[in-house]
């Protein structure tokens, strides 16, 4: 089993799926089928990770051929970096599955499916092609979720985010052929290999042209600022569990995507654009805290949130120092975690309340205390609540920030303080205003609060005994960083 564990990881929800569907399973057993593809990759997972040797890169490797004459094969691997991401996506799709426990559709459930095996795969290819494949197959899930079962301006925002999504995309793509083609010049053969094209040496115009096609997919997917168009109508629309993907795992692979590629076969190039991306980065953390705290819708403004908060995960992959390294792989899994829980307890809000705009809402706390109590905990972790793994990685970030530079480390800072400013606001007004006497409350049920729990302790966990969780990557990030920068040093 171990040998083919990643294979199982990746394709048991699509298996899953694919034999619903041939049966045209009911819509309990869709939602059993679904809950157990989910708890059994978890599960997976585990194994995985129990066998995991945090001293060696790539790990559990598959490589076979899959169109052998254009050198695309089936390459798949883990190493640090995709393990914690790929711990993030199994942890998250139960409690996903249990919010959606009365959604009877059954195109929402076989789109989750299809979701976590695209999003999986993209973390675990090692050819590019296969990554490319990957990466376009959690695209469709989303369109759909968002065109077919959204609200508002569903279906234009679902176009606006495919379309510019495919920009990206093409130009990943060009990116990726051309790699490629300067491969089969160079040794006479084709190959897509992240391994093999790391070997590669190119002009410097030319690894400048290369690098900005991944950037250009990763930055549209994250989003940076200017790239971001898409990002709050699509929160505001997209049905919950669509928002949790976009905000928890899908934005985190933009972030993966310029570390896996971008310092895998572009380290030098990186540099040339680094002073770029640092500057969007802080204008991004910076913009997007203002347009959260003049929101009133409650999506839209954690979507700023979140577009705040991964501008800082970005900034802190170009600072290229040990503190600003740990604390953006750190903050990848609490923000997560974090996002996870407030979208999720948005998603309640308009199930008992019918709005999640904070105008029309107030004096919850007074008559549901479970619920205030979960909804205030997930903001406050959203802005970095001392003893959450948010804390532990934003004040990393913050400290390989003014390593950097000291004005670099002033801005970061205010992140904290711009987070506290909205996150404060709107629990004032939501949680302890006037009551609404037109709302209906109601506190959480045993089902909603089994689902919030364990993102609860984790965030507590990651936050109380971060070293426990550190120990997964620290080793080879650290071995990574170093080779970068004798890469950039010129003594490699």
């Amino acid at each position: 089993m171990i040998s083919h564990i990643l294979t199982n990881i990746i394709f048991l929800p699509l298996f899953m799926a694919v034999v619903l569907g041939i049966f045209r399973a009911p819509i309990r057993v869709l939602k059993i089928g679904a809950m157990f593809s989910s708890i059994a990759t978890l599960f997976l997972v585990g194994i995985l990770t129990y066998n995991f040797d945090t001293t060696l890169g790539i790990q559990f490797a598959q490589d076979l051929p899959w169109i052998k004459n254009a050198g695309i094969s089936y390459y798949i691997g883990v190493d640090y970096l995709s393990l914690i991401i790929l711990l993030l996506i199994t942890s998250l799709m139960p409690p996903l599955y249990i919010y959606m426990f009365h959604e009877n559709r059954k195109g929402y459930w076989y789109n989750m499916m299809l979701l976590q095996t695209g999003v999986t795969g993209a973390v675990l290819s090692l050819d590019l092609i296969l990554f490319y494949l990957f990466w376009e197959t959690m695209l469709l899930p989303i369109f759909i979720m968002i065109g077919k079962y959204g609200n508002g301006m569903h279906q234009y925002n679902s176009m606006k985010i495919v379309l510019m999504t495919i920009l990206g995309s093409m130009s990943m793509l060009f990116s990726i052929l051309y790699l490629g083609y300067i491969y089969f010049e160079t040794t006479g053969m084709w190959s897509f290999s992240l391994s093999d094209l790391a070997t590669l040496v190119f002009n410097a115009q030319t690894s400048i042209w290369l690098t900005a096609g991944f950037l250009l997919a990763f930055a549209i997917k994250i989003p940076l600022v200017g790239f971001h168009t898409w990002m709050a109508p699509a929160y505001g629309s997209a049905p919950t569990p669509a928002v949790v993907i976009m905000s928890a795992i899908m934005a985190k692979l933009g972030i993966y995507g310029i570390w896996r590629f971008g310092y895998g076969l572009f380290e030098t190039t990186l540099s040339y654009y680094a002073p770029t991306i640092i500057v969007l980065a802080l204008i991004g953390l910076l913009y997007y805290a203002v347009r959260a705290i003049t929101e009133d819708n409650l999506r839209k403004m954690f979507a700023y949130s979140s577009g705040s908060h991964l501008s800082l995960i970005a900034l802190g992959i170009f600072l290229t120092n040990e503190y600003a390294w740990s604390g953006s792989l750190y903050f990848i899994v609490t923000h997560a975690l974090a996002s996870t829980g407030i979208f999720l307890m948005i998603g309640l809000t308009y199930k008992r309340f019918k709005t999640v705009n904070i105008s029309s809402l107030g004096g919850i706390a007074s008559k549901a205390p479970k619920f205030t109590f979960f909804f205030t905990f997930f903001a406050l972790s959203i802005a970095g609540l001392p003893g959450t793994g948010g804390f532990v990685a934003e004040l990393l970030i913050i400290i390989g920030a003014f390593k950097a530079s000291i004005w670099i480390g002033v801005l970061t800072a205010t992140t904290m303080l711009s987070a506290m400013i909205y996150v404060f606001w709107m629990l004032q007004r939501t949680l302890f205003g006037q009551s609404n006497n037109d709302i209906k409350y109601s506190d959480l049920s045993i089902r909603e609060i089994v689902m919030l729990l364990p993102l609860l302790i984790l965030l507590l966990a990651t936050g109380i005994v971060p070293s426990f969780f550190m120990q997964l990557y620290e080793t080879q990030l650290y071995t990574t960083l170093q080779e970068f920068m004798l890469v950039i040093g010129g003594v490699k």
